[in-house]
């Protein structure tokens, strides 16, 4: 299968879009960083993600992603592999979202569509899956050159997400934290929107805010869709 993506180059970021810095930090005793931060309730709900067996879709770089809870939506991401110059198509740049993730040490260019969800049955299938996304999104992925084996895709795995958010003290505004927790691991990550030109600052600041509270940063920094998706199965022995 054969994907040509399109997306957001820098220069056009430079312009419109935002900045999101990502960190991964260990999930061991989260309830004393949350206290630490003064996180107050999380937004609790369940995320689940759609690939084929063979993950098809992410190592092309599309997402594809269903949030219940309070901030219910059905999203698709189309995200760079890696740092390179590429191209927004100009038929979705008033439809989608553009930003630069910032990962690790690379900043990657992506673009996504939300569409609302709210209490809908929650599609199995890719049939199923295709039927769900508003015209918007199809539009995307039709302007993105995206092929999609519909009816190979699956949804792969459900995912127990609580979301915070925090004001501390320092130069970021706020903090998101997000805990995800699936059949044989979890992972917390802390986040924070920026200008894309302060988006390395961002990051920085969200490693210290880390060691400050004691938090754990693995040296392998990678998206959590991606660390999900990748994560071996738990084998259950009678």
């Amino acid at each position: 299968m054969f994907f040509t993506l399109l997306l957001c180059s820098v220069g056009y970021a430079h312009g419109r879009c935002g900045a999101e810095a990502k960190l991964l930090v260990s999930p061991t005793h989260p309830q004393q960083a949350l206290a630490s931060l003064d996180a107050g309730k999380p937004s609790r709900g369940q995320v689940y993600l759609y690939d084929t067996d063979q993950l098809d879709l992410l190592s092309q770089g599309l997402i594809v992603r269903l949030r219940t809870g309070p901030k219910g939506d059905l999203t698709i991401k189309l995200r760079s592999l890696k740092e390179e110059p590429c191209t927004c198509p100009s038929e979705v740049r008033e439809t989608a979202n553009c930003e630069a993730d910032l990962v690790g040490s690379a900043t990657l260019t992506s673009y996504s569509v939300r569409k609302a969800w709210k209490g809908a049955a929650i599609p199995e299938t890719g049939r199923e899956l295709h039927s769900a996304l508003s015209a918007d999104q199809l539009k995307v992925l039709r302007a993105a050159g995206v092929s999609v084996d519909w009816p190979h895709l699956k949804r792969k795995v459900e995912i127990q997400a609580n979301d915070w958010e925090a004001r501390p003290p320092g130069p970021l505004k706020k903090v998101s934290i997000e805990l995800w927790e699936w059949p044989g691991g979890r992972i917390l990550e802390l986040s924070a929107k920026a200008d894309l030109r302060d988006g390395t600052a961002a990051l920085r600041e969200l490693r210290a805010l880390a060691e400050r509270y004691g938090l754990s940063v693995p040296e392998n920094q990678v998206t959590k869709t991606n660390l999900v998706l990748h994560a071996r199965p738990v084998s259950h022995v009678e």
